[in-house]
């Protein structure tokens, strides 16, 4: 029991890092204009990050109302903990999702690369012109 909790406590911490990460390239993002595709895909990882999210909410409402024993508030938060963990690692539907963000991150990191090639190439073919006219 104690290596499932750890377990679902991984994958939590993981799944708030990836969100977390998201989120601090969206300021970059903010700062300069993203392309058409770039905004594509940055919203479609939004809607998964909200889905993922969602999902989860769903699970922990659900734990709770399942609970019927009134304890203290630190046991009861335990026990829903443990179910939560139980549904999750039970459940394929995080793990779809999860795969999902990795799969539509990945889209982002090559969109971004093939941006900044883009961009280099511009800035290469202006001072080759500069350099020229000098």
């Amino acid at each position: 029991m104690a290596k499932d909790v750890d377990a679902s406590q991984d994958m939590l911490v993981d799944l708030f890092e990836r969100v977390e990460n998201f989120f601090r390239r969206l300021g970059s993002y903010t700062e300069v204009r993203p392309t058409v595709a770039m905004t594509d895909i940055i919203v479609k990882i939004m809607v998964e990050i909200l889905s993922i999210l969602g999902i989860a909410t769903k699970e922990i409402k659900q734990g709770r109302a399942s609970e019927l024993i009134p304890l203290p508030q630190l046991i009861l938060t335990y026990i829903c903990l443990e179910k939560y963990v139980k549904k999750l690692l039970g459940k394929n539907e995080i793990e779809d999702s999860l795969k999902r963000l990795d799969t539509l991150t990945q889209e982002e990191a090559r969109m971004a690369i093939a941006e900044i090639m883009r961009v280099t190439q511009k800035v290469d073919d202006n001072v080759k012109v500069v350099l020229e006219g000098a």
